[in-house]
């Protein structure tokens, strides 16, 4: 019985085509996030980074924040939060919520099932099971 062969000469570059085409996978994802959809996502384990990467964190952001998720727009201004606390807002005027987040977080709680959001400044904000979920530009704070 013969044994197939298999070539043994590997054609030049190849090694380095294959690397390029495992870091694109990688990074193609935030890529086509930015470029076709427009919109860049981050996430920080606490208020202090949060309000480090972005140059300050909104005045109602709860110092005990974590877990936050931020997605922006690269086009527009709007921006959307997604986080954690056991203190709540504060200084926040409760409403009817009237408008959606334009930029989507897929594990935010469903805002269509929440009929009251807090108006913090340009922002709206829904709280569900201490999961908050921000949003501006919000309708409600005009």
């Amino acid at each position: 019985m013969t044994k197939p062969r298999l070539p043994r000469d590997i054609p030049p570059g190849a090694a380095a085509l294959g690397m390029a085409a495992i870091l694109l996978t990688l990074s193609g994802c935030a890529a086509i996030d930015s470029v076709a959809y427009g919109r860049a996502e981050s996430s920080y384990a606490t208020a202090q980074e949060f309000a480090q990467a972005r140059g300050e964190a909104p005045a109602w952001l709860p110092p005990d924040a974590r877990e936050i998720t931020r997605v922006m727009s690269t086009r527009a201004e709007a921006e959307s939060v997604l986080f954690s606390s056991e203190d709540g807002l504060a200084a926040c005027e409760d409403v009817e919520r009237v408008s959606a987040p334009t930029m989507e977080i897929a594990s935010a709680p469903d805002v269509y099932t929440i009929d009251r959001v807090a108006v913090c400044g340009e922002w709206a904000v829904a709280e569900s099971d201490g999961t908050f979920y921000a949003w501006t530009p919000a309708q409600e704070a005009q």
